[in-house]
């Protein structure tokens, strides 16, 4: 996570310094709290200040999410495509998990700035490589896309064991005339609903599917 910037009147201000407070007070606050006003004042400088760096809020949100962005590892070159894309995605929930205000960012609408298009440029360059066509390769990657940010989004990364005692005793007493499947599975569904069994699961299955699908 990135601090705070620090004395900021006694160091000269640069568009990344600016983008790392406003990422550090989007996860300290949140999406709905944000605004150039506020990201001024945590640099101790006036807003009208930060407009010389970014033209608008949304460019200044844009600037923080390429921040964000840059530190999901991009796998190499070697290895099979599945490989590649298997790595590409565990990163990109690793960093969705550091930085989960992501989710209420994109909820806005598309993150289409050039480091958020990153992990895309590199999905579709591995399909493409792989074999697939521009269209089989863009939907290919939309469904992982989606895959990553609704695992993250609605998956937490662990839970505490008295959190999935609490799970798996909710589970089992629903009643089991109405939900036979969901109370006889009670421990299961408690283990799939968290943790990277469950991602690895998924994330096998789809690349299996899009193996079949797409003949690559």
């Amino acid at each position: 996570m990135y601090d705070m910037a620090r004395g900021a009147t006694m160091t000269k201000l640069t568009q990344g310094r600016i983008a790392a407070a406003a990422l550090a007070l989007l996860e300290r606050d949140g999406l709905d709290r944000f605004s150039m006003r506020r990201v001024a004042a945590e640099l101790d400088v006036g807003a009208m200040t930060l407009y010389g760096y970014f033209r608008s809020k949304d460019e200044l949100l844009d600037a923080a999410v390429d921040l964000a962005s840059a530190e999901i590892a991009l796998p190499p070159s070697g290895g099979t495509w599945q490989e590649q894309l298997r790595s590409l995605v565990t990163e990109m929930l690793r960093v969705l998990r550091a930085y989960p205000v992501a989710h209420h960012i994109r909820a806005r609408g598309p993150m289409l700035s050039s480091g958020a298009l990153r992990s895309t440029e590199a999905g579709l360059s591995i399909l493409v490589g792989a074999g697939c066509s521009q269209e089989d390769a863009s939907k290919a990657w939309r469904l992982l896309f989606t895959y990553v940010f609704g695992f993250a989004a609605f998956t937490p990364a662990e839970l505490s064991d008295a959190e999935r005692r609490e799970l798996k005793l909710r589970l089992a007493g629903m009643d089991a005339t109405e939900l036979p499947h969901v109370a006889a599975a009670a421990a299961a569904g408690a283990e799939a609903m968290t943790g990277s069994d469950a991602f690895g699961f998924g994330l096998d299955a789809i690349l299996a599917g899009l193996e079949a699908r797409t003949s690559i």
